[in-house]
Formats: C-alpha cells, structure tokens, sequence
C-alpha cells in the first residue's frame, strides 16, 4: 500500500527509533448541498486529512499506550508529536497488550465506485431527486435542508507488519418540512445517514416526512397506561436497543464484572436473535477490518433469546485468551474502545400490518424527542415527538407529548411481535418490534 503521508510520518518514527508503534490515518471529502426552502443556498465541498500515532512502551506484564492526534506533515510537528506520545506511554499503563499483525481478511467492497469517480455531479444529481420529491408533496412546506455525500480513505500501519486500507462512501440527509392549518404549525425535522444509494429510496421516505408533520397538526396527548404494548420502528430501535445490549455483550464489561449477561442465560424473548455483523453489506460501519486491525467477523450474541457470545478488542480478547472478535472501534480521540460494528435483529414471520391488526391497544413511536437509555441499568424515559394511538387493531389518532418509559434489559424478554420487515438505520438492520408492559404517561 503506498501513501506518502504514512511514509513521511513512519520515517520520523523510524528517526527516533521508536519500535513499537502505529499509524491510523483518515483522509475525508465531503460534497454538501444546502437548501432554503427548496432552493439551492450553498455548495461545499471539504476535503482534509488527520492521523493518529499509538506507542507502547512495554514494562514486563503491562504495557503503557500513548495515543496522539496530527494534522500537520511538517517533521518538526511530527516529531514533536512523537515525544508527547513517548511520554504518554510511559505513564499511561496497563494490562499487557501488543499490535495486532497480519491475518486473514475477507474481501467487501464498501464504497461506490461511481461515486469515488464523480461525487460532484451525482451529489447534484441525488439533491435534484430528493427536491423533486419534497416539490411534489402536497399541504407541506420545505423549511430547509442539507445533502451530503462523503467518501472516506482510511489507512492502518504498524510495526508489526499490518499495511491496510479501505475507502468507504455513503450519505447524510439533514430535512425539515412544515405543515400549517387552522392557525397550527408543526415541523418534522430529520438527520440521518445513509450507506447505500438504493437506501436513500427519496419518494418513500419524504412522503413519510410530509405526513408526519401533517398528523402532527391533529395529533392529541397519550392516554397514561402502566402495561402498554407499544411499536419501534428500526431507526427508534436502533437507539434503544444498541447502547444496552451492546454494552452487556462486550468483553469489557465482563472483565470488569458490570455485564448483566451470562454466557447460555436467557436475556431476551425466544423470538429475538442478535448479530454483530463488521461484515454486513449496507451497513454503515462495515469493513474488512476493525479500528485497530483485526478482521471483522459476523458473531452471533444472541439466539433465540440466549446469550451466545461476547464482542472483544484486541485488549479484552488477551486477557481472557480469547483473541479478537473485531470489536475494536475508534473513537474521536485515536484510541481503541471496546465496542459494537452493526446490529442485526433477525425477522419475524409476520408484517406490520398484522401487528398493528393484532393490537387491541397501544403506540407505535414514530420518534423521541431524546432517547438514551442508561447503558448498565437499562432504564429509559423518553417523550413522544410523533407517534399514533392504536385501538383495535387500527390507528386511531397521531399522539404528540408525553413519555414512554421501562427498562430495555426487561423490555427485550417482553417482545410480543417481530416484523418479517427489516430497514437500515446507519449500523443496524432492524425489523419493528413490539414489547408489553411499557409505561405510556403524561
């Protein structure tokens, strides 16, 4: 692999003599589009690079990691980096760890190579599509928006031997639509990002939004219930289920005895099976390999409601002799955390329609305002931005305000229904599901 950033900074390492190190280098282009209304308001684009250099200083059964940040290819900034990161290294210590080295990868391709060739113009072109759409929506307003498409070249080198690189793209969609009648105004406001073009599908996703904010116009407060059955669709899922059962799976929260999850206990309803999957395509964070430079696997956690298997890093695989299962994730900082890549929930045999028909009452979320569970208890309150009262197996009326609330560690093992339909949400692939005795109040 060549790439004369690297070059330029392993050569300073090599200059001071430095044995055990690595470089994780990120080079980024962004091609944004932003709207007022529905008119073009500002074209960006960004193209910039950082680097993140770790040392280990080695002292017998620990190691001390040094973790440094650059952007500058200048030597003497360089350097300078290098002997703050030496000095990090000798204090910052713990248990025993080394680089990973070379292995095995499979083979995924994660970028669009039309894209790579020309962002600009399908950038103008998918912007053009998506304002098509919003301009064919009818009793709704465009308020503002932004279109991004982003390419990502990221490259791993170390001193023991590991020389990878991976170039990704996908998309960010940034929109708010107005709805206004009789003197009311609602606005529904949405961010994502998106992995794949045919994920992007504008006209079932802006009618979706029209509608939303349409509802919302005539949309009453939830009835209070204690033992409510209520419906998450897969991108509400995703931020409900992932910091929890994520953070239970991991070999770090084992090693450090705050895991709730035992290997062959039963931590969720038969019918849920859970996948960790580096390797799914179409998923957002999907590579051949982790943040750290082990391949990424497809690891079963959870099989029809048993807890199979933990996610490890390099770190937590040493110390429980285990190896790596790929879960070694970056984060803003250069460092190496224990964490997730995508989450898979697999589907159910019926659709959602047929759970919506066998509801005698409750929700379906369509969003919260805020939603961030307590990653080790489990416990949640969150309040309805857009959601619909459901009453003998239809809707009813939309609901707006109020607060649903449980815990997902008991919500999981009261799973009354799974979709056969699944959707992505930036690294998840969920179906909707529907849980039992939730508290709706207000």
């Amino acid at each position: 692999m060549l790439n004369e950033k690297l070059d330029i900074i392993e050569k300073n390492l090599k200059s001071k003599s430095i044995e055990e190190y690595e470089i994780y280098l990120i080079e980024r282009e962004l091609y944004e589009t932003i709207f007022l209304k529905t008119k073009p308001e500002t074209e960006r684009e960004v193209k910039d690079f950082e680097y993140f250099i770790r040392i280990l200083t080695q002292k017998g059964d620990e190691t001390g990691i040094g973790v440094i940040k650059g952007n500058s290819l200048d030597s003497n900034e360089i350097k300078k980096n290098i002997d703050t990161c030496v000095s990090i290294s000798k204090y910052n210590t713990s248990s025993k760890y080394l680089f990973p080295d070379n292995q095995s990868f499979s083979k995924i391709t994660i970028a669009d190579p039309k894209i790579v060739k020309n962002p600009i113009d399908l950038k103008n072109l998918y912007s053009q599509e998506l304002i098509s759409v919003v301009k064919d929506q009818k009793e709704v307003v465009p308020t503002f928006g932004r279109f991004r498409v982003h390419s990502q070249k990221k490259y791993l080198r170390n001193s023991s031997g590991l020389d990878l690189d991976a170039l990704k793209t996908f998309f960010f969609i940034e929109f708010s639509i107005k709805a206004q009648k009789n003197g009311k105004l609602s606005e529904y406001w949405t961010t994502e990002y998106i992995k794949e073009k045919e994920h992007l599908n504008f006209e079932k996703r802006v009618e979706k939004w029209a509608k939303i904010a349409k509802d919302t116009l005539t949309a009453e407060p939830p009835k209070p219930n204690q033992k409510v059955v209520v419906i998450f669709p897969p991108h509400v899922l995703r931020r409900a289920l992932i910091p929890v059962i994520g953070f239970h799976s991991l070999g770090k929260a084992s090693n450090e005895k705050i895991s709730a999850y035992k290997i062959n206990d039963n931590v969720a309803a038969e019918k849920i099976s859970v996948i960790d999957n580096g390797l799914l395509e179409g998923g957002l964070s999907s590579n051949s390999w982790d943040g750290e430079g082990n391949p990424h696997q497809k690891t079963e956690i959870i099989k029809n409601g048993v807890f199979q298997k933990r996610l490890y890093d390099q770190k937590y695989g040493i110390l429980e002799n285990l190896g790596s299962t790929g879960n070694g994730m970056r984060d803003n900082y250069g460092s190496v955390v224990n964490g997730i890549s995508n989450f898979q929930i697999l589907p159910g045999d019926i659709s959602l329609e047929e759970i919506i028909s066998d509801i005698q009452e409750g929700y379906f979320i369509e969003k919260f305002s805020w939603l961030n569970p307590e990653e080790m208890s489990g416990f949640f309150g969150a309040e309805i931005r857009n959601g619909y009262y459901i009453k003998n197996g239809e809707y009813k009326n939309p609901i707006k305000g109020g607060n649903v609330s449980g815990n997902i560690l008991e919500m999981v093992k009261n799973c009354e229904f799974i979709s056969k339909e699944t959707e992505f949400s930036a690294n998840s692939l969920f179906p909707y599901m529907a849980f039992s005795n939730l508290t709706v109040s207000f």
